[in-house]
């Protein structure tokens, strides 16, 4: 898909935590697959690699930090790679290895435009009508329909019986638009609440 940048995941695959497989992200993603661009975790999945009561895989901050840039995350959202500093001076890791992901992020910078003047960055004249057009919101919705998944069906609850009138919606969020949004959100334009 020529994806420039990827995003590990919280959970865990063959007992290591996604954000530092390098089963998922140097054999396959990058020597298998071949992909070149930056990969960022979710936001504390490295604190998960040493917190109690999550994975707890790792004994801290420091090494957490250094297996995940050492298994291909290069950028983490949170605050543990402050603790790389630590790794380094220990000899967990070296400048080369954190070289690697600096060059990757840096990459993905400037290929954005993040250090030209916006008249030289192609998409930074992009209107919000364009961004937020008809075309784009039927798309959209055509990609939430078909990316669902029922994950379980107990008891075969669904398809709901044609004999149902009424359907109780309730909860806090059931009329709640913000809630929608979830995080990592722009503003939309418009939302449909699950009561509407």
């Amino acid at each position: 898909g020529n994806v420039q940048e990827v995003m590990c995941a919280y959970n865990r695959f063959e007992d290591a935590p996604c954000c530092g497989s390098g089963r998922l992200l140097t054999d396959i993603l990058r020597n298998k697959w071949g992909y070149k661009g930056m990969v960022v975790s979710d936001c504390w999945a490295i604190d998960d690699f040493f917190k109690p009561g999550h994975h707890a895989t790792h004994k801290d901050s420091v090494s957490a930090s250094v297996a995940a840039v050492l298994n291909g995350t290069d950028l983490e959202c949170g605050r543990s790679y402050e603790s790389l500093i630590k790794g380094v001076k220990s000899g967990l890791i070296n400048l080369k290895d954190i070289d690697v992901a600096v060059r990757r992020i840096l990459k993905a910078r400037f290929d954005l435009g993040m250090f030209d003047a916006d008249e030289n960055v192609k998409w930074a004249g992009i209107p919000y009508s364009v961004v937020d057009c008809d075309s784009h919101k039927r798309q959209a919705l055509k990609v939430a329909r078909e990316s669902m998944t029922l994950l379980k069906n107990n008891n075969h609850t669904l398809p709901l019986s044609k004999k149902i009138k009424t359907i109780a919606v309730i909860g806090a969020n059931a009329d709640d638009s913000v809630m929608l949004w979830a995080n990592y959100n722009g503003f939309p334009s418009s939302t449909t609440t699950i009561l509407e």
